[in-house]
């Protein structure tokens, strides 16, 4: 398999009349014209929030609507998004739309700590709310560290979520990092989940951070993109994101393989130092993946197509 890049789709440094520093971890949800990309933008403090752009479903480069706002107020003092929102993954369910998304919080031993939250819409995702002002998956006795960038499926009436956990954190010349593994969860209405406490992709070394998995599912095939990185040198130096990806069975255990359906960075450009947040879906018959660039998504998001897919 192979994927062409096709190149940017939105870059926030070309906005910066309204525009904040970065429009990470991009999430799609499909309408019939068009394709709508939620994604976080920061503001001066390092505050991220949740904002989208619609984008036409034959012609990706032809953006119909940027929304200029958040799409929800940060959360309340004390709770666990009060610092900022990352969306994670949107899911259609009855009337409704689903987002699930990464909550904030600054720390104090730790950087910050990480939370998944969950915002619904009633009204085909003209507005959302939270569900609940708490986390629908926090720290738990056996994952003490965080819980980050969910991606969920919905199978014969059983939810099914991958998300990063946190493992600890790695002191990477004086400044802490965190490490955190793929595990998975279920649950029978996408809100209560079942915490499984399994690694789903092997680290190659103790210092191998996971993020953003996104699967889908063809046939009896899972399969998986994810971006991955280390924790020393990963701010776009040698140790920075990678796209990667594995294939399953049963969606519990993995076989690790970068080396065939993985992201690169590019030899120049954008995505030169750095491919991240993977954002993987089927439509009008070919597989696409929306992704970030170099420095988190300060250089915005683009997209590539499946080729030569086995």
């Amino acid at each position: 398999m192979r994927w062409v890049r096709k190149g940017q789709i939105y870059d926030p440094r070309r906005h910066k009349d309204w525009a904040g520093s970065h429009a990470q971890v991009p999430t799609i949800l499909l309408y019939p014209n068009r394709i709508r990309i939620f994604y976080s933008d920061r503001t001066p403090d390092n505050k991220s929030f949740i904002s989208y752009l619609d984008i036409d479903r034959r012609n990706f480069g032809d953006v119909h609507y940027y929304n200029k706002v958040p799409i929800l107020p940060l959360g309340e003092r004390g709770t666990f998004d009060d610092d900022g929102m990352m969306p994670g993954v949107v899911v259609r369910h009855e009337q409704y739309i689903y987002l699930y998304y990464t909550g904030w919080n600054r720390g104090v031993t730790v950087p910050y700590r990480n939370s998944i939250g969950l915002a619904v819409s009633d009204d085909d995702g003209a507005s959302f709310r939270r569900l609940y002002e708490g986390p629908i998956v926090d720290r738990t006795a056996l994952e003490p560290h965080m819980a980050v960038t969910p991606h969920v499926l919905r199978e014969r009436g059983l939810w099914r979520m991958w998300y990063a956990s946190g493992l600890g954190w790695a002191d990477s010349g004086g400044r802490l990092e965190p490490v955190y593994v793929i595990k998975d969860a279920t649950s029978h209405d996408g809100i209560v989940w079942d915490r499984h406490n399994r690694r789903c992709v092997a680290q190659t070394h103790e210092l191998e951070a996971f993020a953003h998995p996104s699967v889908i599912k063809q046939g009896n095939r899972y399969r998986m993109w994810y971006c991955f990185r280390h924790a020393r040198d990963h701010r776009d130096g040698a140790g920075a994101y990678r796209i990667g990806y594995a294939e399953s069975a049963d969606g519990v255990t993995w076989e690790r393989m970068d080396e065939v359906g993985g992201l690169d960075a590019a030899p120049e450009g954008w995505d030169s130092t750095m491919t991240c947040y993977p954002s993987v879906f089927e439509i009008d018959g070919r597989i696409t993946m929306i992704y970030n660039g170099n420095s988190f998504g300060q250089t915005g998001f683009g997209y590539a197509i499946l080729e030569d897919d086995r």
